[in-house]
């Protein structure tokens, strides 16, 4: 090991490899702007778990291609496993009860939890800090909200991370007035619900005062992207205006406020169902491609239980000099490229180079190589012998 490496290791310094400009994974760094969004992978494709303010501390485990950087959960952050398969234990503490079962990434923003990162392995233990029930009928199930799991990040984009501590700025923010038109089509009047409406007795100014506060938050909500677009609260604070208007002019205020919401909640409703059909087409493109190569391959017996992976392929080094691009992938029999590979800290793929391998981990997308990119947090050997 270089002497310079050994002393940032020393020194608790993250400073640059002169040979090779290469970091001393993990180090601690801090986030230079305020409202920076963690996300449940590395790109902007992947759904927002929490923000970050300016001057908060992260410890980064690598950097990944598109310039992000693989974290430490930050406190608060949490997984979802279903409760089936989890056996309740002393002091908040469950035990796994089968093999390969799903963390799903939670977000403080909404139930999504679409990504997993991380499969649990029968006889692990895991903290559970709560539990939900969802659906309805058949369909009623219970989820178990666990602490982050081994091997689980999450990513913020680099240019927001310096190792240099920052003063936090006080964070300035330009409401928009105009968002959208207003709309002047009538809406239905809600019943009023006796629990959320407010005491009578506002006068005029207060009244205006009130309705023009809900109208800057949703215009300052609306600026963050849709997956954090909770209308509740506002909508409730709205309906209790109506509820308490006394002239033609503040229902027809409040009328057009809602229905403001409703155009937003409809955004949102398409901007979802766009990324629920772009994650079924993922699925199955990836299915696809594992059918055609199972077609390739001569040996198709051991190719049955590749559906259990999230790539297949021959193991080999790939050489960029560009910092922070993969340095494994995953070829077929003609040496073709089906994916590349990065492994999570603890996971050692040198041993695996040259053979046939099934990896499971974190899917993403490189644009500049046009190809698939996997963070690998778990290897199976699937053939003994080195292919040559």
């Amino acid at each position: 090991m270089r002497l310079s490496v050994a002393v940032s290791v020393v020194c608790g310094l993250l400073m640059a490899s002169p040979a090779n400009g290469e970091r001393v994974f993990p180090y601690k760094a801090y986030i230079t702007a305020d409202e920076v969004y963690v996300r449940s992978g590395p790109g902007q494709s992947y759904y927002p778990t929490d923000k970050l303010k300016a001057g908060q501390e992260v410890e980064v485990y690598r950097h990944d291609p598109g310039g992000w950087y693989a974290t430490k959960p930050p406190d608060g952050s949490f997984a979802w496993v279903s409760a089936r398969h989890l056996e309740a234990g002393v002091d908040d503490l469950a035990i796994v009860t089968a093999d390969r079962v799903a963390a799903r990434v939670g977000s403080r923003f909404s139930d999504i939890r679409d990504v997993i990162q991380v499969r649990l392995h029968k006889g692990e233990v895991v903290e559970v800090l709560d539990a939900k029930k969802t659906g309805i009928g058949a369909t009623r199930a219970t989820w178990c909200k666990i602490s982050p799991p081994s091997g689980e990040f999450r990513w913020v984009f680099g240019k927001y991370v310096d190792t240099n501590p920052v003063e936090p700025q006080p964070f300035v923010r330009q409401a928009i007035d105009d968002v959208v038109d207003d709309v002047h089509e009538p809406v239905s009047e809600p019943e009023p619900d006796p629990e959320l409406a407010a005491p009578r007795g506002l006068s005029p100014e207060q009244y205006q005062a009130e309705l023009d506060d809900i109208d800057i938050e949703l215009s300052i909500m609306v600026l963050e992207e849709s997956t954090v677009w909770i209308f509740d609260e506002l909508r409730r604070r709205a309906r209790s205006l109506l509820s308490q208007s006394e002239t033609a002019v503040q229902r027809g205020r409040a009328r057009i406020l809602l229905s403001k919401m409703d155009r937003f909640a409809d955004i949102k409703h398409r901007y979802d169902e766009v990324a629920a059909m772009h994650d079924r087409s993922e699925r199955l493109n990836r299915q696809l491609s594992r059918l055609k190569q199972t077609d390739r391959l001569a040996d198709g017996e051991s190719e049955l239980q590749d559906d259990r992976y999230d790539g297949t392929g021959q193991l080999t080094r790939v050489v960029s000099p560009k910092l922070g691009a993969p340095r494994y992938a995953l070829v077929d029999e003609r040496g073709e490229v089906q994916c590349y590979v990065s492994p999570v800290p603890g996971v050692n793929l040198r041993h695996y180079l040259g053979r046939r391998v099934g990896v499971t981990g974190t899917r993403g997308y490189m644009p500049e190589q046009n190809a698939h990119h996997i963070m690998a947090q778990h290897v199976s050997l699937l053939e003994g012998r080195v292919l040559r």
